[in-house]
């Protein structure tokens, strides 16, 4: 074997062009398919940091009318289905928080996550330091205490081994510091950081008997054996239990959906990275399918070498031997050049807009990527070495030792070989330009998607007031419209308003509620309509244009009738053809009656969740009447470049209350543009890889006429000696590349339509079958093929006859 490979490198050495061709176009494939799978293997194999994480499940409430979506509880529907629940070693409840690290003169946002107690033991990692809550802390009226994630303890404390027992400030409240997690722990786990962790009831005392406040998320750790569609089942039932039992709040909860853990957080990018995954398979295959073209050319050389070497008594398998040896070689070369592509290549991945996957910050060429890309190497050695040395190892002695050192014009078998991979380069390129051709157009018309709103010279921030200090509902008001009122002041502010959620940050509410005129239902069956909560000039702000009625005003307060405003989507699906404007809308609140609100205006519908996601029906209500410590400020400004506009609203802010944190102004477009980010990532990798399989195919097919334009050398000289023209020699070299290529574009259409369906859930605006898109793939597919053919068919045109009749 040691022989063998010494033989192969001094063979490789003696034709370097050869060589490095072979070990780049093979680096290509393999650094493709290394860099992806890196991904792959931390988003989707990679177990997540918790004990037997595949015993941890997500428990989200099923209702009726919904989409399937991902429902939220009430604390007391929590606490009936862990008490009433036999399939869980133990279920935890928890919602997301936010508050304001004070230190000396500097305040910093944190990211927090509050908790019922058993959650360090459903997910099965205890603090690195100190303790979890006691049930006497998770109480509202127990000590305040607090556990503080890794990264903040480095960070914010510098790793003070000390800081157990200490007090810090968060949004106005001190805190006892109890704990402190180990690194990487994380939860939810698909958030991009959490600072700290609180006990659940500090922060929803009032909502704590609420059945009818939905706001809690559920996991759960399920006993051994049990599995999941089990654990499933028997929450359904207590959840069709519990809507019996309490029909006011409870009609719609109709069941519980249990996944696990793992594929709740890669769900949505799951479908993406396997196509992914699958297209840089197909570029390899291509990649293979050239080495062995090359291959195959260079076994016509050595025709002679192998002959001589069968007749001194090699055996074929010896043949075989050696040079699959020289294939295992080229692979390991080109595994390791892969390698180098796929290290630089995984930070490319990243700078090119791969920041919604989770774990991104932990995405490496670790030992498992190294494992398989050398395992892909030598996978790959089958794929572009065999075939060739079966073709080489079976010489006829007497005709190779008779033509010399001329070596071989090659039979019908390799032909017949080499065209056959061509048509299968073309047909994998056609199979990746269709699916990136798909995507590239789901793409822009998802960024020509009107939003409802112009986010042009728009400006954002999130200002919480802390509950400490801000604990009446009165003081939140007077607060929030005092700030508003000195933002819009600030020079080059031509508006400003609020709003709660801020539109596309995809965590808008929704309530069930009754309209007048309409045939009465029971409570449990009401339609649900998305609820913001606005600002007078919010809309005004936003542009988003008041089609009937009036926007809010000042006179909208706290103590003055109820009202509401009601898109567009609602208009039309709720009041059809009678005029909604001074109609009633009765909101379920709680287990009473619902009031009345009045209609006052409509307005264009704008999308909340994303921009994929069509307006359903919402409704707007003014702040004073529904008012929250959080708003969402957008600023309309006469110039995004505006000097010292951060410095003025933080001024303008703390004129107000010096205290407040005033987080970084983002501009509404950068807030958009993160809607785009996966499915942009999404697009170019695979118009990349579609573009480098498409090159690796011309370059093939420009391999195999050039071949056989040499091959044909002495046919062509007879045929221009007997009269045949320039122009019939061009023809004649093009009709045999574009036959290859013809078919190769037919297999391909006919696999792609039957393939590009699984691209469905990726699409936007587009179908997985769009003739336009693939009509535009074949013609660049048909335009590179005819190129890379007309190179080395113009070497045809100038063949000297008298020169081709002496070729041998």
């Amino acid at each position: 074997m040691i022989t063998d490979l010494k033989y192969a490198l001094r063979m490789l050495v003696k034709t370097p062009t050869f060589a490095i061709i072979a070990v780049l176009t093979l680096a290509l494939g393999i650094g493709a398919n290394s860099a992806i799978f890196s991904v792959v293997d931390t988003v989707l194999l990679r177990p997540l940091p918790f004990k037997d994480p595949d015993q941890i499940v997500m428990a989200w409430a099923h209702y009726v009318n919904d989409s399937g979506g991902h429902g939220v509880h009430s604390v007391p529907d929590y606490t009936d289905l862990r008490d009433q629940s036999r399939s869980f070693a133990g279920m935890a409840a928890y919602t997301r928080t936010a508050g304001t690290l004070s230190q000396a003169e500097d305040a910093q946002l944190l990211e927090g996550v509050a908790i019922t107690p058993e959650i360090f033991d459903v997910l099965g990692v205890p603090p690195l330091l100190g303790r979890g809550f006691t049930p006497e802390e998770a109480k509202d009226q127990g000590a305040r205490v607090v556990v503080l994630t890794y990264t903040l303890w480095k960070h914010a404390f510098g790793g003070d081994p000390k800081i157990l027992g200490q007090e810090i400030t968060i949004s106005a409240r001190s805190y006892t510091v109890i704990g402190v997690m180990p690194p990487g722990w994380k939860f939810p786990i698909e958030d991009e950081h959490i600072d700290y962790v609180l006990p659940l009831q500090y922060l929803v005392a009032s909502s704590w008997n609420n059945r009818g406040s939905h706001f809690l998320e559920v996991v759960g750790r399920l006993k051994p054996g049990v599995q999941i569609r089990q654990a499933e089942a028997e929450l359904s039932a207590i959840a069709g239990r519990l809507s019996k039992q309490y029909p006011d709040t409870n009609m719609n909860f109709k069941s519980v959906d249990v996944v696990t853990l793992h594929s709740d957080v890669v769900g949505d990018v799951r479908p993406a990275l396997l196509i992914l995954l699958g297209a840089v398979a197909l570029v390899l295959l291509i990649a293979c399918a050239n080495v062995a073209n090359l291959l195959l050319a260079r076994a016509a050389s050595r025709n002679r070498e192998i002959a001589i070497r069968t007749a001194l008594g090699a055996s074929r398998l010896r043949v075989i031997r050696q040079l699959l040896c020289e294939s295992l070689l080229l692979a390991l070369m080109g595994g390791t050049a892969g390698l180098v592509l796929a290290w630089w290549g995984v930070d490319l991945l990243g700078a090119a807009g791969a920041q919604g996957l989770p774990h991104i910050a932990q995405i490496q060429v670790n030992f498992t990527v190294c494992a398989f890309t050398f395992t892909l190497a030598i996978g790959s050695t089958v794929f572009f070495g065999l075939v060739p040395a079966l073709q080489v190892s079976r010489p006829s002695v007497n005709e190779s030792l008779q033509q010399g050192s001329k070596g071989s014009t090659g039979g019908l078998h390799t032909n017949r070989m080499r065209a056959f991979l061509v048509v299968s380069q073309v047909s994998l390129s056609l199979l990746l330009l269709a699916g990136a051709g798909l995507l590239i157009k789901s793409f822009f018309n998802l960024r020509a998607t009107n939003p409802g709103f112009d986010p042009e010279r728009l400006m954002t921030m999130q200002l919480t007031l802390p509950r400490a200090r801000y604990p009446e509902v009165n003081q939140q008001i007077r607060t929030h419209d005092v700030i508003m009122e000195k933002l819009s002041a600030i020079p080059g502010v031509e508006s400003a308003g609020g709003v709660n959620p801020l539109p596309l940050a995809g965590n808008i509410s929704h309530l069930s509620f009754m309209v007048s005129g309409a045939a009465p239902l029971p409570r449990g069956n009401h339609p649900g309509a998305g609820h913001l909560i606005v600002k007078p000039d919010y809309f005004q702000a936003m542009k988003i244009p008041v089609l009937q009625g009036r926007a809010f005003t000042k006179a909208d307060t706290k103590d003055s009738p109820l009202v509401v405003m009601i898109n567009e989507a609602f208009a039309r699906q709720h009041f059809l053809d009678r005029n909604p404007i001074g109609q009633q809308v009765m909101i379920d609140r709680g287990e009473g009656k619902a009031p009345p609100c009045e209609v006052v205006g409509v307005v264009g519908n704008s999308r909340h969740n994303s921009l994929a996601e069509p307006p359903g029906p919402e409704m707007y209500a003014p702040f004073p009447q529904d008012p929250t410590r959080t708003l969402d400020v957008v600023m309309r400004v006469a110039s995004t470049n505006l000097v010292g506009l951060q410095a003025d609203v933080k001024r303008a802010v703390h004129e107000v209350d010096k205290d407040l944190f005033v987080p970084k102004l983002e501009p509404m477009t950068t807030f958009l543009s993160t809607q785009l980010a996966q499915p942009r990532f999404n697009m170019m990798l695979l118009a990349v890889f579609a573009g480098v399989a498409m090159i690796l195919a011309a370059i093939g097919i420009y391999g195999v006429i050039a071949y056989s334009v040499t091959q044909r050398t002495r046919e062509i000289g007879i045929r221009m000696a007997l009269g045949a023209q320039k122009n019939q020699m061009l023809g004649m070299v093009l009709r045999q590349s574009l036959t290859l290529v013809a078919i190769g574009i037919g297999i391909g259409f006919l696999v792609a339509l039957g393939s590009t369906r699984v691209m469905a859930t990726l699409l936007y605006g587009v179908g997985a079958n769009d003739f336009s898109t693939y009509a535009i793939v074949i013609f660049l597919l048909g335009a590179a093929a005819l190129l890379a053919s007309y190179i080395p068919a113009r070497r045809a045109m100038k063949v000297d006859p008298m020169v081709a009749l002496r070729y041998e």
